[in-house]
């Protein structure tokens, strides 16, 4: 066993350093050089090593892995880009909206839905969801949602979450069911959703056909969180043909900028019930 040794550590800047080697497992890297998920100890330890205030944890399953690092974006100091290269504020700094970097060897950067290929997608509508959240995880957390269809489009759509657990994965999720219920309301054949949320991608074309098998259970046996929402969103996109694809926050992409502006006025409207 072997430790490291963090400069000015702080209660909320934890880690689980574990056995050294090629320790098999998903290691969830939030603050770091590189922030995504590893499947080895020496991946992960080329991200966090050196990096100041370096936030990491191992865990048995993607999903809790991939939450690990969501949930870590209400953070203080994860209203910054962390990579090597650059940091890129946001435009709302209490709000924990932090830019994706490059894509680890567990992110995609088209994925595809369970529906087919991304090239028969050429044409179909694409609307960009977000969530945004102040103090993520809290107690005095605000969250909300965006659903971005196009400049000056009247669907557009900025609210507050409803009820008391405020949180970013909930606000990300609840985008996407509104941009499903608009679509059905539209009586859309097809829709693209692209989001910067990779536990959606993750979930929606991954995971949810598994956990429906085994009950809405993960592999642990654990229920999974916010099933309410996912089985809605998997109820809707039994209506909808549905490509959810992602992309990276914060680097440009219009849509997604402007989702994320969206989400943002919601969540400063939130009043918790």
């Amino acid at each position: 066993m072997c430790s490291v040794i963090l400069p000015k550590p702080s209660s909320f800047l934890s880690c689980v350093v574990e056995t050294m080697g090629n320790v098999r497992g998903f290691y969830a890297v939030a603050r770091g050089n590189n922030v995504g998920v590893y499947n080895t100890w020496d991946e992960c330890k080329q991200q966090v090593n050196g990096f100041h205030n370096a936030r990491y944890k191992k865990f048995n399953t993607m999903q809790e892995a991939q939450s690990f690092i969501d949930q870590s974006k209400g953070l203080p100091g994860s209203s910054m880009a962390i990579t090597a290269t650059r940091a890129r504020p946001i435009r709302n700094p209490g709000f924990s909206r932090v830019p994706a970097p490059q894509p680890t060897r567990f992110i995609s950067t088209s994925a595809t839905s369970r529906s087919g290929s991304s090239a028969s997608w050429d044409g179909v509508p694409v609307v960009y969801t977000d969530g945004a959240c102040s103090s993520n995880g809290r107690k005095n957390a605000r969250a909300g949602y965006g659903v971005y269809w196009g400049d000056d489009h009247p669907d557009n759509v900025s609210k507050p979450l409803e009820g008391s657990a405020a949180t970013n994965n909930r606000a990300e999720l609840q985008a996407v069911v509104v941009a499903l219920q608009q679509a059905v309301a539209k009586d859309l054949p097809r829709l693209t959703i692209k989001t910067d949320s990779q536990l959606i991608v993750k979930s929606t074309n991954q995971w949810m056909q598994g956990w429906k098998r085994k009950g809405w259970v993960t592999s642990n046996g654990q229920a999974v969180a916010n099933q309410d929402l996912l089985k809605e969103i998997d109820k809707l996109m039994g209506q909808v043909h549905t490509n959810i694809e992602h992309v990276r926050g914060h680097a440009g992409v219009h849509g997604n900028e402007m989702a994320d502006q969206l989400a943002v006025a919601g969540a400063e409207r939130y009043n918790k019930l």
